[in-house]
């Protein structure tokens, strides 16, 4: 038998979408979501990874830092990663 997991990578690789202009209330209401939906392990920082956010890959609306720490407190059963 396989043993899954799922990560979810929405709010990282999918912040390219929205040039990563994620905002608190949109990362706190995904993750509440996810969270919900029994999602183990949610992804949270820039596309690029921590450090991203530059000229060189497009600046972040707030701060990884902020978003993090976020979702860290808004998930209940779920570890961001």
């Amino acid at each position: 038998m396989w043993d899954i997991r799922m990560t979810d990578t929405s709010l990282r690789d999918g912040s390219h979408h929205k040039r990563h202009q994620f905002t608190l209330d949109e990362v706190g209401a995904i993750v509440a979501a996810l969270d919900t939906a029994g999602v183990p392990v949610i992804e949270v920082t820039h596309g690029d990874g921590l450090g991203g956010s530059s000229f060189n890959y497009g600046f972040s609306k707030t701060p990884e830092q902020e978003l993090i720490k976020l979702a860290a407190e808004t998930a209940k059963t779920a570890k961001i990663a």
